[in-house]
């Protein structure tokens, strides 16, 4: 079965769900203009991976009020136990276990350029083997 790549994200973001989300949000409000024309509003994902859009079938956002292991977060990818495991000690090397907020974006040859600065004020945990 052939690998494919998801990019992670994770960490504590405490902002306003609106605010939260809107960081994700893609321009749908005129069905006639093309994401290359100057007037389409980039969303800030997209800015941040240096991109014009995003296939919203390839991401997944998951986020809840309380502090959770990360480990109750990596059940929601679809990635084996050694990768799991490969993760969570990622994330206890960057300085953190427990978290709010984690999403993800399956998309092979996108390149992380920044992968120290945050995104939604979460920190990129690296891109891992999925078999999706």
């Amino acid at each position: 079965m052939d690998m494919s790549k998801v990019h992670i994200w994770a960490g504590i973001n405490h902002d306003d769900t609106n605010v939260f989300e809107k960081y994700f949000e893609l321009d749908y409000s005129d069905p006639d203009r093309d994401i290359d024309d100057p007037d389409y509003n980039v969303c800030q994902f997209c800015k941040d991976i240096d991109e014009r859009w995003y296939d919203e079938d390839l991401i997944g956002v998951f986020r809840t009020e309380e502090l959770s292991n990360i480990k109750e977060f990596l059940g929601e990818l679809s990635v084996s136990t050694e990768i799991e495991i490969e993760i969570q000690n990622t994330c206890i090397e960057k300085g953190f276990e427990n978290i709010n907020s984690m999403f993800y974006y399956m998309d092979p040859e996108l390149v992380i350029s920044d992968e120290n600065k945050l995104y939604n004020k979460l920190t990129y945990i690296g891109v891992f083997d999925t078999d999706l």
